[in-house]
């Protein structure tokens, strides 16, 4: 009799293009270096406010074509599987360890564009459009500046201020910020700042870049950053002065910064740019850097970048910068791959009051996290069967081989979630698979602040995820007058593990607040990472017709025996010394043949240990 015992496999395709047309230019000068002291009292009136209201220049977006498609579908409508886990979503739901405003003081944005980062040490720095506030853990002012009085007097008179982006180097215990001064291309620069020590409160060192490196009437918007060993990588996106959001994008760059050089306060950075970052000669929109989890020795940095504008589509990009910037000879890759589930643009989001909305944005990639040979990315996305704004969380695995895309939304029946931000949560490397994201919330019955979700998965298994934690509830619309047929939101939060102390991560988003603004909040939790699985062994169906298909988890590699015995004790089909990796395996077993009645699924291990066996029912 001849065995059909069949191992299951799935093959991705991957396509993968050169640097043939991506440009590096060398050196770039920057445009100025300087130094401030968070310490010391100027007697120049700094500007934290807003200049007549005036909101941060609008993420430029291509997809309000889409979005006004699919706003003129959506209606108020006013709402009041089997686990492969043995933990329960709401045991594995983060703690909220602390909780607080912080922006003590100061006006908030238009939007806000909150960015946060916590040292080892407990020093907190949050940044929203206009300001920097400088905290403790409790929640303390230590120290607090204007975007503006960081670069008055330095870089003539200046345009506006906004989009900051703050990170802790854990290696160097050091904290780097950047943000962008300028919206035209007569005054466009992004400011990078590092501090010298590891006190925020004291001397930092800045420089402004040029955000025109290759001239003409542009300027750059919507940075994005992330570090590894060596590098700090800022993305922008260069667009053309006075032209609509169709025709304005020119590419997208990505600029590669030696860390050192900022902390030591030198004269110039030793810097790449990266241009012409092209697929089928249309440049790419919108890149977001992947930071490393926990690991920074990399000399390596990958991206991701999607169609944001796109009313449903499943094409990932997938870049790489090969080396670093001592290197000398680092170069750009990019690679198409396709994600199981399609995203698209959100939807504008419901406010309780009727007449009310908040802005979504488009669908690009706003954060990601690499570890383990894995990557973990989110954005906002519109649901797959529900005109309402979700989660996408995207996992591409087995990066050094053939990486494979899947998907999942987060999603809620009554609110609309945007703008997530992701980082690695676990207590070790080992927890490869921990995440928290966090993002903001809203509903037609619940004014808008800021969640949060914890996501797990062992080896061959299901993802599992924790059920949302609310972490700040609003107090009242999100209505800052300006006059947009929807308020700004976002554009986007931020969240980071505490190097030194696994399992604990922190978060800052947004809420309305009871004067009508969008206020900042930031939160300290825990999470639990310890998953208890089931000892998986399905076959199914059962009772079988014609085929069963056989699904185990292996803990470790190993060769097994698989033996399907019939009610006299007879092996009636064998397969012996099969190997198997670790994770999971799929065997489908041919059943036609065989008569009807009662039989028993053996497998044994490689020492002949029986693992596990299961009746089965043949038809």
């Amino acid at each position: 009799m001849r065995n059909s015992l069949l191992l299951v496999c799935y093959i991705v395709s991957l396509t993968v293009f050169g640097q043939i047309e991506t440009k590096r230019l060398s050196n770039v000068p920057v445009d100025k270096h300087w130094k401030i002291n968070f310490s010391e009292k100027s007697t120049q009136l700094e500007l934290s406010r807003l200049k007549n209201l005036e909101a941060a220049p609008m993420p430029i977006m291509r997809s309000k074509k889409v979005k006004a498609i699919i706003d003129s579908q959506r209606k108020r409508t006013l709402v009041k599987s089997k686990s492969s886990y043995l933990n329960s979503p709401e045991e594995l739901t983060p703690n909220i360890e602390s909780s607080f405003n912080g922006k003590p003081i100061g006006m908030a944005g238009i939007p806000n564009d909150n960015t946060m980062a916590i040292s080892n040490d407990g020093f907190i720095v949050s940044a929203i459009n206009t300001t920097v506030t400088i905290l403790n853990e409790k929640g303390e002012r230590l120290g607090f500046k204007s975007l503006y009085g960081m670069t008055a007097g330095q870089l003539g008179l200046l345009d506006r201020y906004y989009d900051p982006k703050v990170i802790y180097d854990p290696l160097s215990d050091r904290f780097i910020l950047v943000f962008l001064e300028g919206s035209t291309s007569a005054d466009t620069r992004i400011v990078v700042g590092f501090t010298e020590t590891n006190d925020p409160t004291q001397s930092w060192n800045f420089y402004a870049l040029n955000g025109k490196p290759l001239g003409g009437k542009t300027w750059s918007d919507y940075p994005i950053i992330a570090h590894n060993k060596t590098d700090l990588y800022i993305t922008v996106n260069l667009l053309r002065d006075n032209e609509s959001w169709q025709e304005g994008f020119v590419e997208s760059f990505i600029w590669q910064v030696n860390k050192q050089d900022g902390y030591d306060g030198n004269e110039d950075l030793r810097q790449n740019l990266f241009s012409g970052i092209n697929y089928n000669n249309k440049p790419v929109w919108s890149i977001c850097p992947v930071q490393p989890g926990i690991d920074f020795d990399q000399e390596n940095m990958y991206f991701l970048s999607v169609r944001p504008d796109a009313l449903s589509n499943d094409t990932l990009f997938l870049h790489e910068i090969t080396n670093s910037t001592i290197a000398g000879n680092a170069q750009h890759k990019l690679s198409v791959l396709t994600t199981d589930l399609p995203y698209g643009v959100p939807p504008t989001a419901y406010q309780p009051v009727v007449g009310y909305r908040l802005q979504t944005n488009d669908t690009r990639v706003l954060s990601a996290v690499y570890h383990d040979n894995t990557i973990h990315y989110v954005q906002s996305s519109i649901l797959t069967d529900e005109i309402r704004s979700g989660i996408y969380h995207g996992i591409i695995s087995s990066m050094n081989e053939m990486p494979q895309v899947n998907g999942t939304i987060i999603s809620s029946n009554e609110l609309d979630f945007a703008y997530p931000s992701i980082a690695f949560a676990g207590n070790t490397k080992l927890d490869n698979q921990s995440m928290v994201i966090t993002f903001s919330h809203v509903g037609e019955n619940e004014y808008a602040g800021t969640s949060a979700i914890y996501h797990n998965k062992s080896e061959g298994l299901e993802s599992i995820y924790s059920n949302v934690v609310s972490i700040k509830s609003g107090d009242s619309l999100i209505n800052t007058f300006v006059a947009d047929t929807a308020e700004r939101w976002g554009d986007y939060t931020d969240i980071q593990r505490k190097y030194n102390e696994p399992g604990v991560i922190w978060l800052c988003g947004s809420y309305g607040d009871s004067l009508g603004r969008n206020n900042v909040w930031l939160s300290k939790l825990s999470v639990k990472n310890d998953l208890i699985v089931e000892d998986k062994f399905l076959v199914y169906p059962n009772p079988v017709e014609s085929s069963v298909e056989i699904s185990i988890n292996f803990m470790v590699d190993d060769q097994v025996t698989i033996q399907l015995v019939n009610n006299l004790g007879s092996v009636v089909k064998e397969i012996t010394n099969e190997p198997v990796r670790k994770g999971n395996a799929r065997f489908l077993l041919n059943t036609e043949d065989l008569s009807s009645g009662v039989y028993i699924l053996a497998l044994y291990d490689r020492s002949g240990q029986k693992i596990n066996s299961q009746k089965i029912i043949v038809n």
